[in-house]
């Protein structure tokens, strides 16, 4: 007798989930941890693993076709059964004639219940396998255009019972291009060959940048010796990427006037928050202007004495200040949760990646505990999974604030809409040389404009405003950033 598997609940929200690609075919055996499905809720697309050893023997729905949680999408018997349907029907025949009849343990054709849950939540709640690691799935790109801090289509998990979270809005750090065929596993020397039989010289950190953001090294041009590729080569070619990607995401793209397209899962959701949040949050604003003179410094003496495997941007140095800011006015870190307000224990700053049909807000979690460095290393690698796909349920929840930043389009102002049930969301513009007064005298200074609005049913404005001048203490001494 095989074992349902059920079209899982991937999110608070999900109603029902599409499969996108079956990554197992009937009768192909299963072990612990191995994706078997690539399924599209109103989040993202999340790959499904099996927690228990088995083989597949059913499939119930096919790929492109959807179903509501809970529905039967595939059938699963014990991986050592090899029974046929109509021994399998006799069997549950003379069990239904002998009741007191008790399989003997072991039993090859017993089957054994099949636990399937998205990657990530498993983490949480099963205990590590015994088994080895299995392969690597390939998975469906997501074609990130750029990467948002900000959010707008989604839950936000609330302490202690929030729904989980997404959100969409404009943009932050560009995403890097679709992934492509994997580089060769990064290696002390370089002696591989490129398609024209030239050497591929490069350092084993960039070749490890490389494949972790799925860039054929051998387009990236060396600035080392002898055209050797270094780690900085890859953050060049990807920000030049990025970009282009982000270039192609804002221009005007597919669709004819007087078409109409059927909207997806995850615009349905970014369509209702975002209507939520404008309809049932009294949304106020706070703008403050921040000499960034001393930020521009502090990036490029880290860039010059290459402190750090990955290029520190703008937007780590913002969420970190941030994240000390959050610390001194917790109020500003909160939710209004069934009319009251939740100020929440840990601080996690949500990075949004915009895909082709949305955006995705990956969280970087317990940023009061994190480095500058450290922040800007979770970032970097959140950015190169936004190109393979595959994110987990944990890094898709759990955001306390959100952070806009359009400050790679040159925009001077803005002002974002608040991610519910946060307290805040920060709209971050663009760095631009200004008029300013220091000592007296007119000079011009790099200054940006930051915005944040606030849920006035938890900030007062006082708080809001005292909130801006710490961050902007923050960023106008950077050296307090590296402690």
């Amino acid at each position: 007798m095989s074992n349902e598997i059920t079209m899982p609940k991937l999110s608070d929200t999900m109603e029902e989930g599409k499969i996108l690609r079956w990554l197992k075919h009937p009768g192909d055996k299963i072990s612990p941890g191995e994706a078997i499905a690539e399924v599209e809720t109103d989040k993202a697309d999340m790959v499904l693993e099996a927690f228990e050893a088995g083989v597949l023997d059913q499939i119930k729905l096919n790929e492109g076709e959807s179903a509501p949680v809970g529905a039967v999408i595939a059938m699963m018997k014990s991986s050592g059964s090899k029974q046929s349907k109509s021994d399998r029907s006799e069997d549950m025949t003379s069990d239904l004639e002998n009741p007191g009849a008790v399989a003997e343990e072991g039993n090859s054709s017993t089957p054994r219940p099949i636990d399937i849950r998205s990657k990530g939540a498993a983490k949480k709640e099963t205990p590590a396998s015994p088994a080895a690691k299995p392969a690597e799935q390939k998975r469906k790109s997501i074609t990130p255009a750029a990467v948002v801090t900000d959010g707008s289509g989604s839950d936000l998990q609330v302490h202690p019972a929030m729904a989980a979270n997404l959100s969409a809005a404009p943009t932050a750090m560009a995403a890097p291009p679709p992934h492509t065929d994997p580089v060769v596993p990064a290696h002390r020397y370089d002696d591989d060959e490129s398609a024209d039989g030239h050497k591929l010289r490069a350092s084993p950190l960039a070749r490890r940048a490389a494949e972790e953001a799925g860039v054929d090294i051998s387009h990236v041009r060396g600035s080392g010796p002898e055209g050797r590729v270094t780690k900085r080569d890859i953050d060049n070619f990807l920000r030049e990427q990025q970009l282009f990607k982000f270039r192609r995401l804002v221009s005007p793209r597919e669709g004819a006037p007087g078409s109409r397209e059927e909207l997806s899962s995850m615009r349905k959701t970014i369509a209702k928050r975002m209507a939520q949040s404008k309809r049932e949050i009294p949304h106020f604003y706070v703008t403050v202007d921040v000499d960034m003179e001393d930020v521009v410094r502090l990036k490029a003496s880290l860039e010059a004495t290459e402190i750090s495997e990955e290029t520190v941007t703008y937007n780590d140095i913002i969420v970190k200040a941030c994240a000390l800011a959050l610390g001194r006015y917790p109020r500003i870190n909160a939710s209004y949760v069934d009319e009251g307000i939740v100020i929440h224990p840990n601080i996690n700053i949500g990075v949004a990646v915009a895909v082709e049909d949305g955006l995705i807000l990956p969280v970087i979690h317990n940023c009061e505990r994190l480095s500058l460095l450290e922040i800007s290393r979770l970032a970097h690698q959140l950015v190169a999974k936004a190109s393979r796909g595959g994110f987990t349920s944990d890094e898709l929840s759990g955001a306390t604030f959100s952070i806009s930043n359009m400050g790679m389009l040159g925009i001077e102002h803005f002002a974002a809409v608040i991610v519910p049930p946060q307290a805040a969301i920060l709209a971050v513009s663009a760095i631009k040389d200004r008029p300013v007064v220091r000592n007296g005298q007119l000079a011009v200074g790099k200054t940006m404009m930051m915005t944040v609005s606030c849920d006035h049913r938890i900030v007062d404005g006082v708080v809001a405003g005292r909130f801006l001048q710490e961050l902007k203490r923050f960023l106008e001494n950077p050296p307090s950033l590296l402690l």
